[in-house]
């Protein structure tokens, strides 16, 4: 896989619920991070409402301090249009760093270690 890849939904939703997919894998930088961001933005204008979102992660390696702030900053732009944002993560250190996000941005946003979980959160199901 690439730095930054996006994966295709494999759970069929309705599309007001139908969530937003995105994966980023090896060592994050900013500009990797903006353009899986850009990709997923696309996606969100064509949504009449708020989406959730869920971002893949179990395959990244770090990141640049840099790109957590792009996060943050890109989360508090865009959480009008996005109900939810779920992170797929094993790394326990990550959970913790993607809830101080959650407060800095102000996006609802939780890390999970499995998929299931994250789409039952991510979709309120």
């Amino acid at each position: 896989m690439s730095a930054a890849t996006e994966l295709i939904d494999p759970v069929q939703f309705p599309a007001a619920a139908k969530p937003v997919w995105g994966a980023l894998d090896g060592h994050l930088t900013a500009q990797q991070l903006e353009r899986v961001l850009a990709s997923m933005a696309e996606k969100l204008k064509l949504r009449s409402g708020p989406s959730p979102m869920v971002l893949d992660c179990r395959h990244m390696a770090g990141y640049d301090l840099d790109a957590r702030h792009a996060f943050v900053d890109w989360n508090k732009l865009w959480r009008h249009q996005v109900s939810r944002v779920a992170i797929i993560t094993q790394n326990r250190l990550y959970h913790v760093v993607i809830g101080a996000m959650s407060l800095a941005s102000g996006q609802a946003m939780k890390g999970f270690a499995e998929e299931g979980e994250a789409l039952a959160w991510a979709t309120g199901a």
